[in-house]
């Protein structure tokens, strides 16, 4: 029987090749994630970090690795998750540092979110001081370990009002972590509170003068930090150290050093700065000192052309202006007002910068835009300073009415009606003005006057009318704004005149009765001589119209338009 032997049987023997060792592969070791983790949770990338501690944990199921997962969700705003893991983990057996670390990194994570939610009270208190209970402990028996606790027991026991355990935790933080801003940072406001704590105590002033050094010195050091940040946020903190020292030095008086602290902070980004506090706390000259320096520096920062100095140069523009630089203050306005259309009041402070420059026209026009831009805004503005403003108005409308500039009187009045609705005066001279200036058209224009023009002075007649009826609608039986109401309707407007006839012999009784008394004053008195002279003269010309036009209509012939020029209205009240 014939065997058939395997095909490999009948082939070339091979020679014997030993095989090749398997590539070795780098593990990293738990201990090498964890200390990763805790590096890139340190700089701030806590989802990295938590990446490096759950690799670790899956390496070493323990509660050495646990402990850092958990501190990840900490970091990560997930408080009650990770206090629920804790509980677990205590009931379990767990305990020492790593569940005293656990428990008060949660608390001092929940006690700031309790404060970020307008949360305050005995909970806030209570979340602070448990944290601080749980972070001496850790921190005292592992503190290279946990070397980022001391700045959560630093931030939680300053809350808790316990300074020294504050502060001896900031010195600690900052020995571990020197390049740590937010430390530094730290640091400088704990000092700050013990100085202010006993620096009215004249006992204690080297005590107050040590804490107050370790203050500044502590901001400082922040500032630099956070000043080579390429991030926004890190250089936002170091505007507010620069702030910080700004007010270490109000506290002892040195107003210059103060401002140009200030300066420094408020240029980072304009839009946080509280501007009404420095103002109270400098002198008008550092306040516009430290608001120079801040704009030079922002420009330098971001350049002229953005808008995010709209606000400091706004308030540049004020300082300016209170400290009577008038002209400066106008170039300040003028490119805040450029950048925010919404600081439409820029124009009202331009507009008394020039007033006080004796630039009137000037002043009229600057108004003239804050009126075009938003009356209400322009009224608003005005009576801010309502008494001394009417003033200046009154002033220009004294000089415009000399000088027959009709219509900057009229908006110059109508600006005081916006701002005091219910003086019959204001409106009264509004409808003078308005009359006087289509008066002052008819006769440049009689002959000659296109239909265009025509329209224009009849619609100066109708809202000089509404005027003088809007004054008799506030004082109905003041004689001056009878005659003035009646002339429109008897002469300008030729209507109505049966109610023209009837404010005339209004205004000569109201005349009558007024100047009968015996406490009615000089200016008052004269006004009322006036509208009783002028109402009786008036009343009669008229009287004589509507029985020629009378006779007209009876003999069949058309009464001409217009009529007799009335006698004067009257002058500005």
């Amino acid at each position: 029987m014939n065997l058939i032997l395997p095909l490999l049987l009948l082939l070339p023997a091979s020679p014997v090749v030993a095989s090749p060792r398997p590539f070795a592969m780098a593990v990293e070791s738990v201990d090498d994630l964890l200390k990763a983790g805790r590096a890139l949770l340190a700089e701030g990338k806590v989802a990295e970090a938590r990446g490096q501690f759950e690799a670790a944990e899956k390496l070493e199921r323990s509660l050495k690795t646990r402990q850092w997962v958990l501190r990840a969700w900490i970091a990560e705003s997930r408080v009650n998750d990770a206090l629920n893991e804790i509980d677990a983990l205590a009931k379990g057996g767990a305990g020492g540092a790593a569940v005293d670390y656990l428990y008060g990194m949660a608390f001092a994570q929940k006690a700031k979110g309790y404060i970020v939610e307008g949360v305050s009270g005995g909970i806030v208190a209570m979340a602070f001081g448990d944290a601080v209970e749980f972070l001496k402990k850790a921190t005292s028996a592992e503190p290279e370990l946990y070397a980022d606790a001391f700045a959560a027991l630093a931030e939680s026991a300053w809350y808790a009002q316990d300074l020294g355990v504050a502060r001896a935790a900031a010195d600690k933080a900052v020995t571990l972590r020197p390049k740590d801003g937010d430390a530094w940072f730290l640091l400088g406001r704990i000092a700050f509170s013990q100085y202010s704590a006993v620096q009215a105590d004249e006992a204690r002033a080297a005590e107050a003068d040590k804490a107050w050094t370790s203050a500044r010195d502590a901001f400082t050091k922040a500032a630099e930090l956070f000043a080579t940040s390429p991030d926004a946020a890190a250089r936002a903190k170091g505007a507010e150290a620069s702030n910080q020292i700004g007010w270490l030095h109000v506290w002892k008086k040195q107003g210059d050093e103060a401002a140009k602290r200030f300066g420094a902070a408020i240029a980072v980004d304009p839009s946080t700065a509280d501007y009404g506090a420095l103002r109270e706390s400098l002198s008008p000259d550092q306040f516009v000192a430290a608001l120079e320096d801040a704009s030079r520096l922002y420009e330098t920062l971001y350049g002229k052309e953005t808008t995010g100095d709209a606000t400091l140069l706004w308030w540049l523009g004020f300082g300016r202006y209170t400290a009577k630089r008038y002209e400066e203050a106008e170039a300040a306005f003028t490119r805040a007002v450029a950048k925010a259309p919404a600081f439409a009041n820029s124009w009202y402070y331009i507009a008394l910068a020039r007033y006080f420059r004796q630039d009137y026209d000037g002043a009229i026009a600057a108004f003239r835009t804050h009126h075009g831009m938003s009356p209400e805004d322009a009224a608003a503005s005005i009576r801010a300073n309502q008494e001394e403003n009417l003033r200046i108005l009154d002033y220009m409308i004294g000089m415009k009415a000399a000088k027959a500039a009709n219509l900057d009187a009229a908006f110059l009045s109508e600006l005081q009606t916006l701002v005091v609705p219910d003086n019959g005066r204001y409106w009264n001279n509004l409808g003078l003005f308005l009359r006087d200036e289509a008066d002052s058209r008819v006769q440049r224009g009689r002959r000659e006057m296109s239909a265009e023009e025509h329209k224009q002075v009849m619609d100066l007649y109708e809202r000089s009318f509404a005027s003088y009826r809007r004054s008799l609608e506030i004082a109905p039986n003041d004689p001056n704004y009878l005659n003035d109401a009646a002339v429109l309707l008897d002469y300008n407007l030729d209507r109505d005149l049966d109610q023209a006839r009837t404010w005339y012999v209004k205004a000569a009784e109201m005349a009558e009765i007024e100047l009968a008394r015996k406490d009615i004053d000089a200016e008052t008195r004269g006004l009322r001589e006036i509208a009783l002279r002028d109402s009786r003269n008036n009343l009669k010309r008229l009287d004589a119209k509507l029985e020629k036009r009378k006779k007209e209509k009876e003999g069949g012939t058309p009464p001409p338009s217009g009529g007799t020029p009335p006698a004067p209205g009257g002058n500005p009240h």
